[in-house]
């Protein structure tokens, strides 16, 4: 039998003090940031509401002004807990990529949806129609003989 004498492993999930602190100090430091940019999209958003808008400002610039920072802010939590930041391009782009799709996915459908809406305006003169005034009462359609009828 061969010399067995114990040796201590390093343990590769233990963290040392030093880790510790810088990782706790990073994400401290995330927090105070996204907070604040936080902080400044609902300040600028109520100013540009209750200022601008009655003055006759397009609301566009208010929805694309939020939409670009929360893109921002998605990307820097997506750098640093993540840790893209530390990648080589190539997997970054392999993650950005499908993001990227995802937010065009988005548009897409919230366009559709406008488009649907107002095929329905054209159609049934009212935005969101409901399923008794397009069908003239179908909800009675759907009753039984043994459940109550609602009015």
């Amino acid at each position: 039998m061969g010399n067995h004498h114990e040796e201590k492993q390093p343990n590769h999930l233990a963290m040392s003090q030093e880790d510790y602190k810088h990782h706790k100090s990073d994400v401290w430091k995330t927090t105070i940031l996204l907070s604040i940019v936080t902080i400044v999209e609902v300040a600028f958003a109520i100013y540009y509401e209750n200022s601008l808008v009655p003055k006759g400002a397009p609301i566009w610039i208010l929805r694309l002004f939020l939409i670009v920072m929360s893109l921002l802010k998605a990307g820097y939590i997506m750098a640093v807990f993540m840790h893209l930041k530390h990648e080589k391009l190539g997997f970054i782009l392999s993650i950005l990529l499908p993001f990227t799709l995802l937010i065009w996915m988005i548009i897409s459908f919230l366009m559709e949806g406008s488009s649907w809406n107002n095929n329905n305006v054209n159609r049934f003169g009212q935005p969101n129609p409901s399923v008794v005034n397009q069908h003239k009462g179908v909800d009675l359609h759907h009753t039984t003989s043994n459940s109550p009828q609602h009015h």
